[in-house]
């Protein structure tokens, strides 16, 4: 299985989805043969099936292995339950693809409101990443919806945050800045957004 994982990782980075499904399929029959489909690892490789579903355009399939993904671990994933968070940001992420808007928003809340109450003793640097990603796609769901402050604040939000936690030349930093340059050239901003996109060169060359 592990071998299997690094597997579809590798062929996954060379954009070779098609082979990498396959492999996950694989090892999705394995763990569930071997564990059942309480155990932890079979709804994590559900999770990355999932995102090689999406990443093929494959939404409604993805959706379904989303929600599969997501019932198991609200049924066995043990507190904080931030792996429920995770299944509630993916799902969030193929309904704002497939443009419906009103759910990916209530996903990325419910996602970012569990592991907002997650205490500071249990806290890990993946929950931290978590939330800039939930506050990261709320402010692409707020563009879509033309609530344009709202966007605004989250990413500033993600940035500062960001450059708190990372240093301001972490890329981490490039994607938040480039849809925060986007927002700024929707709303007739265009000598913020060049200052931003600066900014992005000055990272990338950096890197």
């Amino acid at each position: 299985s592990d071998s299997l994982s690094g597997l579809s990782g590798a062929l996954r980075g060379q954009g070779r989805f098609a082979d990498a499904e396959a492999v996950i399929r694989k090892q999705l029959q394995l763990i569930e043969a071997a564990y059942g489909e309480k155990h932890g690892d079979y709804s994590k490789t559900l999770n990355n099936l999932g995102l090689i579903l999406s990443e093929q355009r494959k939404y409604q399939e993805s959706e379904e292995v989303h929600r599969k993904a997501l019932k198991l671990r609200e049924l066995y994933d043990r507190p904080p339950r931030r792996n429920v968070a995770v299944s509630l940001l993916n799902l969030g992420k193929i309904y704002y693809e497939q443009d419906k808007f009103s759910e990916a928003e209530a996903l990325f809340e419910s996602a970012r409101g569990i592991v907002s109450k997650i205490s500071r003793e249990e806290i890990i640097p993946e929950d931290i990443d978590l939330v800039l990603g939930c506050d990261q796609n709320l402010a692409l769901v707020y563009v879509e919806q033309k609530k344009y402050a709202e966007a605004e604040l989250r990413y500033q939000t993600v940035i500062a945050f960001t450059e708190k936690l990372k240093g301001e030349t972490h890329p981490d930093l490039l994607l938040p800045l480039e849809n925060y340059a986007k927002l700024l050239r929707l709303t007739n901003r265009p000598e913020q957004a060049r200052r931003l996109e600066t900014r992005i060169k000055l990272i990338e060359n950096e890197q």
